[in-house]
């Protein structure tokens, strides 16, 4: 899963540190970075919950604008179904019969 979580203020690097920090040390959390304003957290939702990310991030004294998380697609490296293919291979196995 993917959190990506608007932080009103993010301030200067230290605390940003700081919020990443707290994130990061959350069983679960497989990445943080902060890009344009927000906290991206790639996470299981297994182990963890954008409950308690959001919960680590107020404990540094920051307030949360907004917070969105969406599912991931499978791994890059995983191969991806090709349904045009199989359809062409059930139209082959139904001439074969």
């Amino acid at each position: 899963m993917a959190a990506r979580i608007e932080i009103k203020e993010l301030g200067d690097p230290a605390h940003q540190k700081k919020i990443t920090d707290a994130v990061g040390a959350l069983n679960g959390v497989i990445e943080t970075k902060i890009a344009k304003g927000a906290l991206h957290v790639s996470y299981d939702p297994l182990a963890t919950t954008e409950k308690k990310i959001e919960q680590a991030i107020r404990s540094t004294g920051t307030t949360i604008k907004n917070a969105v998380t969406d599912t991931e697609g499978a791994h890059p490296d995983l191969p991806t179904p090709n349904v045009q293919q199989s359809a062409a291979q059930n139209a082959q196995q139904s001439e074969d019969v």
